[in-house]
């Protein structure tokens, strides 16, 4: 991590839906794995920690306000975000300290974590639409793997080679932000893609 502070954003999947407007500060413990849909975090390094978590490994939590990020062991602040739709839960945000003694994340406020947490979830909502710089026929690709069809299938059908199928691959992964295939389809269907 480059800054200070870090950020994991588990969604509730209802970001799509309403705005927060309110977050409760909670121990990390009290993440509820079962409503985690999808992982948004603020540096890569946090990924395997943050999936660590959102399935419940108990040796990715060291005590009640902190964590391990490739052998390190960070402090942490955990919050949980909710909308005014009648309380609805957006998700779960975790605020992470590169260093051991953090004044930043000492002073880091729930006014600061409703500000993060509106700023990630706009940041990272699409509302369901697909960017307007997306071609139909990367749609096409990523509906057509989501079915289970293989490259050669799907390049078959779009009358495209391998490599272009893994070229419009590639394309819908930097738009989503996903690391491999599989997390591409996760987020393309969080996202109502297919």
């Amino acid at each position: 991590m480059q800054s200070e502070l870090g950020w994991v954003f588990f969604s509730a999947g209802n970001e799509h839906l309403s705005y927060p407007t309110r977050v409760v500060e909670i121990h990390l413990n009290e993440i509820d794995q079962s409503l985690v849909t999808a992982i948004s975090v603020s540096d890569h390094k946090l990924r395997k920690a943050g999936a660590g978590i959102a399935i419940g490994l108990k040796d990715c939590l060291k005590g009640s306000g902190k964590i391990t990020v490739g052998g390190h062991t960070l402090s942490v602040k955990s919050y949980s975000v909710f909308s005014s739709d009648q309380s609805m839960m957006i998700g779960y945000l975790i605020v992470v300290s590169n260093k051991i003694q953090c004044q930043k994340l000492e002073r880091f406020s729930t006014q600061d974590a409703l500000s993060l947490a509106s700023n990630t979830i706009l940041k990272n909502n699409h509302g369901g639409q697909v960017p307007e710089e997306l071609k139909l026929k990367t749609l096409q690709v990523v509906k057509m793997t989501a079915l289970g069809l293989s490259a050669g299938e799907i390049a078959d059908v779009l009358h495209l080679t391998s490599r272009g199928v893994d070229y419009h691959l590639s394309v819908a992964k930097q738009k989503i932000g996903a690391i491999n295939k599989p997390n591409l389809i996760f987020e393309a269907r969080n996202l109502g893609w297919v």
